[in-house]
């Protein structure tokens, strides 16, 4: 398989994988509807009143916790990549850095994004981090930062370190983090339920409200479950 043959091939999982948070998100609402008309619909059914006003207000209640949570997630992350990276405690590396390593790891940035013919990302080091691994995080353009390990900076020769950051030029270039920071967003409105059911069940009982207890851990049983 060439490289355009894999790039074809990538790209038909990446649709398939938004695809199927789209399934997802209509599962949990389809799943989320069943629990409501089990505990609630058929006590409004049997006094007479329609089902279908409460299982749309479920179905549009739920589809906006998803998008509000996704939403949420997705703001944060547009801080944009620097803050990513700080966030995972990378230091900025100035632009008038005197030290050597820093010096050298920022004329490589800015030769290959020039090369690249894209804008110079900010760049970060890993001080603590003693292994060779690098990454690339924002949306693209001046929004993006590359981030290198201090073991990458120690232990490779300049040909080793263009090679990593061309590798990480490449994710930004190809949109690849834009297209990770979405689905990240779109994957906490999912899990969220999960992480709600998770708080819910820790409630302890007290005497007075032991029934009230049960229901509620109960639920938080079910949005487990469904997240």
């Amino acid at each position: 398989m060439d490289l355009f043959a894999r790039q074809d091939l990538v790209r038909r999982r990446s649709r398939h994988l938004l695809l199927l948070f789209v399934l997802a998100v209509l599962g949990i609402v389809t799943v989320v509807n069943l629990v409501v008309w089990f505990f609630v619909a058929k006590v409004v059914a049997t006094g007479g009143i329609s089902t279908q006003p409460l299982l749309v207000f479920t179905s549009v209640a739920t589809m906006m916790l998803i998008g509000g949570a996704s939403l949420y997630r997705h703001m944060l992350l547009r801080k944009g990549g620097g803050a990513v990276a700080v966030s995972l405690g990378g230091t900025l590396v100035p632009a008038d850095t005197q030290a050597p390593d820093l010096r050298r790891l920022r004329s490589v940035v800015e030769e290959m994004a020039i090369a690249a013919g894209t804008s110079i990302p900010q760049i970060f080091v890993l001080e603590d981090e003693p292994r060779i691994n690098a990454f690339a995080a924002g949306f693209g353009g001046a929004d993006a930062a590359i981030a290198v390990t201090r073991g990458a900076l120690e232990r490779l020769n300049r040909v080793e370190l263009q090679g990593v950051v061309a590798h990480e030029l490449g994710h930004i270039l190809n949109g690849d983090i834009r297209l990770n920071l979405r689905l990240v967003g779109m994957l906490f409105g999912i899990v969220m339920f999960g992480m709600v059911g998770r708080h819910l069940m820790t409630v302890r009982a007290r005497r007075s409200d032991g029934r009230a207890v049960v229901g509620v851990v109960l639920l938080g049983m079910i949005l487990w479950v469904i997240g």
